[in-house]
């Protein structure tokens, strides 16, 4: 019978018949030829990059049987079968998105923002709103650093059990779940297995007890590098038996199979899904003996690092090669019939790839032809006219053109042309401006909520306190709007370190975790990086969580996940996904190396499309965080460290005020400088003032609020047209938030045009705080530092009045 006959199980028993067998084929097949021309158009330049799923197709069409409507996917750059099989994408898009097509009807995953690849369903209407998910084939968007999508499996898979268990969420399940019956799909290379996100997040599904099926596929290399550099034992199958679960234990189910043996792959997952599915706990189902005919990408060869032996091996017990074989073998249908078959898909195939490029490339040969008419026309009336005609020559001899190509003929052609004013040059003026506005929304649209729900767009309620407001400790108000919160909206749930039992290690969240439950106010292991992915997760199923991360020095473990996939979601599908998480975090002054970081421009650089939110106090605080459930952004909230004690004027409108993101408060109106500061440096510059008054500087204190977004209305440029002098602080490293204000306020608000004096930064030192209060006063700016710093430049204007200090 030959290596054919080793397939666990004859056609037939198996539960599919003939048609659906050769529909299984025929979707793998087409796969492949994808991959193979996709390649091809890589090598010759009509698209940049191309990683593709060949090897995978056999177990990818298997798994497609068992995935259902209101499940989810969280994978990565290999899984194009499975998106075929499942109909959320198809050959044609595949190929759009190779050539990075922008237009949403070609290419849905991501409007050409990503590489080939990477899927994504749109879980959001046109105007933000949700579509059902429980009538879709989901898939949560790709991203490319490797074991990145693992993070966000945990919280997607734990929306399931939240929906199943608790009450309160029964009347909050329409478009998200059917009783939380709904298993997350998560697919993985075996040497992404070795990165720390995936065994965190298989350390926190086995924990939390999860609906997931998680598939390994396992080809034995990482690139270039094999298993026995990866893993321990050199199998991540072995490795991971310490996680099977046994009688009165949670753990995985963990199941095997080959990615050439399509009877025993359907077995396997027909198992695999029915125990997740039915059992609402998490599987791994290792598929073994995977071959990647390509290699890894069009960056290299693998015949560079595999042997002979092993490609031959490859040849051999390729999944494709091995289904085809074992049709014929089993009577499915004859040779000479999948012959023509693949024949028809072959050129089926290619036909799409072509209809995908004709479809790209028709709106840029157009305007080419209308663009160089207009250059042409600029070119008659201009004293370079050859030199214009060369830049109209290159553009009509490109070799398969892209936008660039137009615009840098066109600017340049501007450039030839400066000084000649002309009605046609103003019009090739026009068509720059039209075509940048349209790459405007191709390209840099979305990334902040476009909705009706934008943070922008939340209705602004002041606070409102009387003489007879109490007067309460920072961690008793925020606690108490925490309690509002929690009230008025089952689908909050709040979950970090140390949070449930005891409240929080600063009492935020005290008695909410015996008032509301254990699954809505939850303890998290010590695991940062899939707390945040827990909460995308939960996020892109319409849950409103709050995730805590204990103190911000810790946020460092987060900070890859949080700008890889939270900050560039509605960004990178284009407005088809959201997630809006909010992340609770506290920092700044307390005393120590680690509890006391300041590590603002590391976070505010690394996360552009998630609001940055640095409240002075916990009565801002509060407004903040109402602001954000109201909206459909995610933000982080750094709470003043230091601030809990803190005696603060409760609002009577507790849980009902909010703050509009992006607008600073003046909290102590000046005429002589203005101090711009945000978070516990507020309560610094406030008595610093104080002091400066008694030698008769006159300083107005501004507390920016948030620094992303930062100062929309230019508040700050207004204060400086009275004052015309500056002071930037924080207590962050020099260069740091420091700087990033002083480009936001000097440069992009002009306020360089009303300055009398140099401005000033004013930050910490560029190490750690030093431990102890002596360690914080030559570690940070204290308040004699900015009395220094202000009247330093008054001193500069009038030094008569203010005579040198030392």
């Amino acid at each position: 019978m030959g290596k054919v006959a080793s397939m666990a199980t004859e056609a037939g028993s198996l539960p599919f018949d003939k048609e659906i067998i050769l529909n299984d084929y025929r979707i793998a097949y087409q796969s492949r030829q994808a991959s193979l021309i996709g390649r091809k158009e890589v090598l010759t330049g009509k698209a940049k990059f191309g990683i593709f799923g060949d090897g995978k197709e056999i177990a990818q069409v298997a798994l497609s049987h068992y995935f259902q409507k209101g499940d989810f996917r969280s994978g990565y750059y290999r899984d194009q079968t499975m998106a075929f099989a499942l109909g959320y994408s198809n050959v044609k898009q595949f190929f759009a998105q190779l050539y990075a097509d922008t237009d949403l009807e070609k290419e849905p995953a991501s409007g050409g923002r990503q590489m080939n690849g990477h899927f994504a369903t749109r879980s959001l209407n046109p105007d933000g709103s949700w579509r059902d998910l429980t009538e879709m084939y989901n898939c949560s968007a790709d991203v490319s650093p490797t074991g990145s999508q693992m993070p966000r499996m945990v919280g997607l898979a734990y929306a399931s059990k939240l929906y199943r268990q608790l009450d309160d969420l029964k009347d909050h399940q329409e478009l998200f779940s059917k009783n939380g019956d709904e298993v997350v799909w998560g697919t993985i290379g075996n040497a992404s297995c070795a990165e720390g996100m995936f065994w965190e997040a298989v350390n926190a599904c086995g924990v939390l007890q999860v609906p997931l099926l998680l598939s390994i596929w396992d080809d034995g290399y990482g690139i270039s590098v094999p298993n026995e550099y990866q893993v321990t034992k050199n199998n991540i199958g072995e490795l991971l038996q310490g996680f099977q679960r046994e009688a009165g234990t949670n753990g995985y189910e963990i199941l095997t199979a080959r990615a050439w043996n399509y009877p025993e792959l359907l077995s396997t997952y027909e198992q695999a899904a029915h125990i997740a599915r039915t059992e609402h706990v998490p599987v791994v189902v290792h598929v073994t003996e995977v071959t990647q005919p390509q290699g890894h990408s069009t960056s290299g060869s693998h015949e560079r690092y595999k042997s002979k032996e092993r490609l031959q091996w490859e040849d051999e017990w390729d999944g494709i090669a091995q289904m085809r074989a074992w049709i014929i073998q089993n009577g499915i249908t004859t040779e000479e019939e999948l012959s023509k078959i693949e024949k028809g898909d072959k050129k089926q195939v290619r036909a799409w790839r072509k209809d995908a490029w004709k479809e790209f490339t028709a709106p840029i040969l157009t305007n080419i032809a209308e663009v160089t008419a207009l250059m042409e026309k600029v070119a008659q009336g201009s004293s370079q006219a050859d030199a214009i005609r060369k830049q109209i020559s290159g553009l009509n001899n490109a070799i398969d053109p892209v936008w660039r190509n137009l615009m840098v003929a066109v600017r340049r052609t501007l450039i030839l042309s400066r000084g000649e004013e002309s009605s046609a040059r103003a019009t090739l003026i026009a068509w720059r401006d039209q075509l940048n506005d349209t790459k405007y929304d191709d390209y840099s649209s979305h990334l902040y909520s476009e909705t009706t729900e934008a943070t922008r767009n939340v209705p602004v309620v002041a606070p409102v306190t009387q003489e007879s407001s109490q007067t309460l400790s920072g961690y008793e108000i925020i606690r108490e709007f925490f309690d509002h919160a929690l009230a008025r909206d089952p689908r909050v749930i709040a979950f970090g370190e140390d949070l449930g039992d005891i409240g929080g290690v600063n009492q935020g969240m005290a008695g909410l975790q015996e008032k509301y439950g254990l699954m809505r106010v939850t303890d998290t292991g010590i695991r940062e990086c899939t707390i945040i992915g827990q909460a995308i997760g939960m996020a892109m199923r319409g849950l409103r969580p709050i995730a805590e991360i204990q103190y911000l020095d810790y946020i460092l473990y987060a900070l890859q996940i949080m700008s890889d996939d939270l900050a560039t979601l509605n960004w990178r599908t284009k407005g088809g996904q959201k997630a809006p998480v909010i992340v609770r975090t506290r920092g700044h002054r307390l005393e120590g190396i680690w509890h006391s970081g300041s590590l603002m421009a590391g976070v505010v650089n690394l996360v552009h499309g998630i609001n940055v939110c640095v409240p002075r106090n916990f009565v801002q605080a509060a407004g903040i965080y109402n602001t954000l459930l109201q909206s459909d952004e995610p933000g982080i909230v750094v709470e003043v460290l230091n601030g809990y004690r803190l005696k603060e004027t409760r609002p009577e409108n507790l849980g009902e005020y909010t703050v509009q993101l992006g607008q600073p408060e003046v909290l102590r109106e000046g005429s002589d400088l203005t101090i711009v500061t945000y978070g516990p440096s507020c309560r610094y510059a406030m008595e610093a003032a104080e002091m400066l008054t008694d030698v008769g500087i006159d300083a107005e204190i501004i507390d920016v609020q948030t620094l992303l977004p930062f100062d929309t209305d230019h508040q700050i440029a207004e204060s400086l047209k009275k004052t015309n002098r500056v002071i930037f602080l924080d207590e962050d490293v020099p260069g740091g938030i420091t700087a990033y204000m002083f480009q936001k306020v000097i440069e992009e608000q002009k306020g360089y045009y009303w300055l009398d004096s140099e401005p000033v930064t004013l930050a910490a030192k560029a190490h750690r705080p030093a431990y102890g209060s002596d360690g914080d006063y030559w570690s940070k700016p204290q308040v004699e530092d900015i009395f220094d710093s202000a009247y330093s430049l008054m001193n500069e204007v009038d030094p008569a009045q203010f005579p040198e200090l030392y």
